[in-house]
């Protein structure tokens, strides 16, 4: 089945200064990946991203989502797949990682380099939380 991004939208962002930089804070950074499926579209889904990171001189929260487009109709053997929760967040997360980047730097701080991501260790430890 041929499956394409075509449209990645940020829906909510929250960058806050720290009143005081500090330096003995450590960088710590948080990412839920979810799917979202869409009852109007049945050729349609999304992954979705909750960042979180905290840095010495900010903290930073993004709320993404990614939006796909199959050739076909999704199937709930699809849903069940590796692509949804493996795939698909391996595509969009360079945008999302692209978006925080420039965000940081255009915003005057030091750019934020997201760390890469095993999303097949992700899926293993969300089944296991299940």
């Amino acid at each position: 089945m041929k499956l394409q991004l075509v449209n990645t939208k940020i829906l909510n962002v929250s960058l806050r200064r720290l009143e005081k930089k500090d330096t003995k804070r450590k960088k710590k950074f948080g990412l839920n990946v979810g799917n979202l499926f869409n009852p109007d579209n049945p050729k349609a889904f999304a992954v979705v991203f909750k960042l979180t990171l905290d840095n010495p001189e900010y903290d930073l929260s993004v709320n993404a989502v990614h939006w796909f487009e199959a050739e076909k109709e999704i199937t709930e053997e699809f849903k069940l797949s590796d692509f949804p929760s493996i795939n698909a967040p391996a595509i969009a997360f360079p945008f999302l990682r692209a978006y925080v980047s420039n965000l940081t730097l255009q915003s005057g701080y030091e750019p934020a380099i997201l760390p890469s991501l095993n999303f097949v260790e992700m899926a293993k430890k969300k089944k296991a939380k299940k």
